[in-house]
């Protein structure tokens, strides 16, 4: 796997924002990354920004948070950096148990699901912004 230019999506702060983000995902993912890695970047990506959503953004702020996504040496990187209080996203509230399979939506699960599929997370606040690094090992492709 080669290095590729990363490719950015800009939300707002609105919950309604994470529908943009699988399709967006998907898309990139197009170009040679396994389905299985493309679902655990959704699934982890959802979940963060809808953490940075519901508790990191003071109500009714205007929040721009940023995803990028990078494919480097045999490793995905997806990087979300937003420019609200500081708030790291892999501390936040534990989720409130969802009563039905339509409940469980992204900020329901919790960042242990985040810890379960990344192989590899940071998160640092720099330059007044609050940025997470989550690591994905592509698993190489192999041949019968």
């Amino acid at each position: 796997m080669s290095t590729t230019q990363p490719r950015r999506l800009v939300l707002r702060n609105e919950l309604a924002e994470l529908e943009r983000l699988g399709p967006w995902i998907e898309s990139w993912a197009q170009d040679g990354v396994s389905s299985d890695t493309s679902l655990a970047v959704q699934l982890c990506v959802e979940e963060v920004v809808a953490n940075v959503i519901m508790y990191g953004a003071p109500k009714g702020s205007s929040l721009e948070i940023s995803v990028e996504l990078e494919r480097v040496a045999g490793m995905l990187l997806a990087r979300i950096e937003d420019d609200g209080r500081e708030f790291d996203p892999t501390q936040a509230p534990p989720p409130v148990m969802a009563s039905s399979l339509q409940e469980a939506k992204p900020g329901n699960f919790g960042i242990h699901l985040v810890r379960g599929f990344a192989n590899g997370m940071d998160y640092v606040r720099r330059d007044g912004r609050n940025q997470l690094r989550l690591r994905f090992i592509e698993p190489p492709v192999t041949s019968h």
